[in-house]
């Protein structure tokens, strides 16, 4: 759901970040990443190498340190980096409890 409650009470406890990736043959470096609207990185959920195919992240609404976030709206980041330059696409994730 773009809107989630990572209260642990089992329901929408996890957003999940699905991106395919098209035409690329050899692994490129691929960067999922939380940020909070100041631009201030909350959490990193995926640095690798990855090549075409489907993939999907999870965030558990924790910060680096482990720690809830606050409520509030957040976005999701996503970069590919490839011989064809970098290509970034954004969306939007909500917190509520």
């Amino acid at each position: 759901p773009s809107v989630f409650t990572p209260n642990a009470d089992g329901v929408n406890d996890e957003v999940f970040i699905e991106y395919s990736i098209l035409h690329l043959l050899t692994p490129s470096p691929v960067e999922v990443n939380i940020y909070d609207l100041s631009g201030r990185r909350v959490r990193s959920l995926q640095v690798a190498e990855a090549i075409s195919g489907r993939f999907r992240v999870a965030w558990d609404g924790r910060d680096a340190a482990g720690r809830l976030v606050p409520p509030g709206i957040y976005l999701a980041a996503l970069e590919i980096r490839s011989d064809r330059g970098t290509q970034r696409s954004v969306g939007q994730v909500v917190v509520a409890y």
